[in-house]
């Protein structure tokens, strides 16, 4: 029984200490490519659960080839790759929306992965059983013995009352967007060019809703005649 919590408790450490990294590196190239602070991801909080997910998915993999970078190499690109379009692909279904698109990449598929970035997945998870691992595995066993399992619950309880929380805002999200839609196809209708000013009677979208209208650039919302610029200009006139 205690092994089996010892066990849990660093699956859960490790999962968000990779996710957090993932929340740095996507807050870091998002908000440098906007030219402004990003806090990127789905989620409030700093953390990324497909990079958790996907770091724990290729180190429990590469165990029987720890001194093969070919090998590490193709399972990192391999896994994630799975794993980032059955994520793009179920986040779609449960949320009618594509929340990254890549269809402009060469070499996509379905617009959902595209080999360049694949083979990107490839080197990162090839550097990082190389050279992260072994510092993140100091850390997660400091605070495995220092904190135990209490670390672990906080953690998914702060996490859950995240996931819920933004869970919570997208009905909302979803109504909210397409109504600003509905205005502004008929404000362009009645050739109106101040077609911003007909927005004053519609839903304002509240803090976790214009963070994700603005952090997903390549966001495809379904059955919106509007472009993203144009929904993400009516929001900062409201």
């Amino acid at each position: 029984m205690i092994q089996a919590v010892q066990n849990f408790t660093l699956i859960i450490l490790y999962f968000f200490a990779y996710a957090f990294i993932g929340w740095v590196w996507e807050t870091a190239y998002t908000s440098t490519r906007q030219h402004h602070w990003v806090n990127a991801g789905f989620l409030n909080g700093p953390w990324q659960p497909l990079y958790g997910f996907a770091v724990l998915g290729v180190l429990y993999l590469i165990q029987p080839f720890t001194d093969n970078p070919l090998m590490i190499y193709l399972i990192a690109v391999v896994y994630i790759s799975a794993l980032e379009y059955v994520t793009s692909w179920g986040m779609e279904k449960l949320f009618h929306t594509r929340w990254w698109d890549y269809s402009n990449v060469p070499l996509n598929l379905n617009g959902r992965i595209a080999l360049p970035i694949s083979l990107f997945w490839g080197l990162g998870g090839l550097l990082l059983s190389r050279y992260v691992q072994p510092m993140i595995a100091g850390w997660v066993d400091h605070t495995a013995a220092t904190y135990g399992v209490f670390a672990a619950i906080v953690l998914i309880a702060a996490f859950m009352f995240d996931f819920g929380f933004t869970l919570a805002n997208m009905p909302a999200f979803q109504e909210a967007t397409k109504k600003l839609d509905q205005a502004i196809d008929a404000a362009k209708q009645q050739a109106d060019k101040d077609w911003q000013a007909h927005l004053a009677d519609q839903p304002r979208l509240n803090y976790v809703q214009r963070r994700l209208l603005n952090n997903f650039r390549s966001m495809k919302l379904p059955e919106r005649h509007s472009s993203l610029t144009e929904l993400r200009n009516a929001i900062k006139r409201k």
